[in-house]
């Protein structure tokens, strides 16, 4: 294919977005120390910012086994992650796990392929069954 038809990748925060959904499908994150990947949603992705909360809300309830019928342990998590009408409504804690979600996504992504893509179209075409996979894996149902 031409370049001219490749999807395009219009800012980092793209492909921060499909390595955090490999990393919620996963159930995996990883603390990425070395360097803070994020640390505010970028304009483009501003209008679902509270689609991607509730993820990491969702994936942290499974992480830690919460009781989701404890109101009282799901109101605590929820306030340790986010921050409603803060510079991006997550708190500090809430950030640093969204970005330890992304860092666990491109581990994720990086051992579910025998070779690195060499094109953006490869890419797009196996991501689909890589992020199907990790539900599976981590018995993450879709109905």
């Amino acid at each position: 294919g031409e370049i001219s038809e490749a999807p395009e990748i219009k800012v980092k925060w793209d492909i921060y977005y499909m390595c955090l959904m490999a990393g919620f499908a996963s159930g995996r994150s990883s603390d990425a120390t070395a360097t803070d990947m994020v640390e505010r949603f970028v304009e483009e992705y501003r209008p679902v910012r509270h689609f991607l909360i509730g993820l990491l809300v969702v994936a942290e309830l499974r992480l830690t086994k919460v009781d989701i019928s404890d109101r009282a342990q799901v109101r605590e998590l929820f306030r340790k992650l986010v921050q409603p009408n803060g510079t991006n409504d997550l708190t500090d804690t809430g950030m640093r796990r969204m970005n330890a979600y992304a860092s666990g996504g491109w581990e994720y992504l990086a051992e579910s392929r025998d070779q690195r893509p060499y094109t953006i179209e490869e890419f797009m075409q196996s991501y689909p069954k890589i992020i199907e996979r990790a539900m599976e894996d981590s018995g993450i149902s879709l109905s």
